[in-house]
């Protein structure tokens, strides 16, 4: 057994908090950043990268989104927004976790099948976005409470993971870790 995932060995022990993964596309075609792009658009239409550039500025490429993830790297939700850097990307979920009481859900059905997702508000702002498709109604309004109550004590990752042209993952190296063969 790897650890105690369940914080089983210490009763009183507080629960791990969820954490917020970052990541950085420096392609606009990377096939993660596709997906979350057709996901997204079944909930509210195709998304707009933010990008700051002036009329003389060539506009960047990269982007950046979120996730929140559980202990066990399940997906909790996602960035109803992409973001042009990982710096904004952080301060915005900064600023959503400085305002809990902002936060609620709304359900939503989903095209001609009878599913069910929803959408995490901040301010009547969508923020963050399931990640995939409930049976019923009670299934989703569970998976949305959790997902919010995670996002509120979520910790924050300090550095984004990238994807680099191929498509291929890359995840951030620890800090002071090891290199193992």
């Amino acid at each position: 057994m790897w650890g105690d995932p369940l914080g089983l060995s210490d009763p009183g022990a507080a629960p791990a908090p969820a954490r917020v993964a970052f990541t950085e596309f420096l392609v606009p075609d990377d096939p993660m950043r596709l997906a979350w792009a057709r996901f997204r658009s079944t909930l509210a239409g195709p998304p707009r990268v933010l990008h700051k550039t002036s009329p003389t500025q060539t506009p960047n490429p990269q982007s950046t989104l979120w996730r929140l993830l559980a202990t066990n790297n399940r997906e909790l939700g996602r960035s109803f927004l992409l973001y042009h850097s990982f710096e904004a990307a952080r301060a915005h979920i900064q600023q959503v976790q400085a305002r809990p009481d902002s936060l609620k859900i709304e359900h939503m059905p989903a095209l001609n099948n009878g599913l069910r997702g929803w959408i995490i508000m901040a301010a009547d702002a969508p923020v963050m976005t399931c990640s995939r498709w409930y049976s019923s109604l009670s299934t989703g309004a569970e998976a949305a409470s959790r997902a919010l109550e995670a996002l509120r004590t979520a910790e924050l990752a300090d550095s984004p993971d990238r994807s680099d042209a191929s498509g291929r993952f890359r995840r951030r190296a620890p800090v002071g870790a090891d290199a193992r063969p």
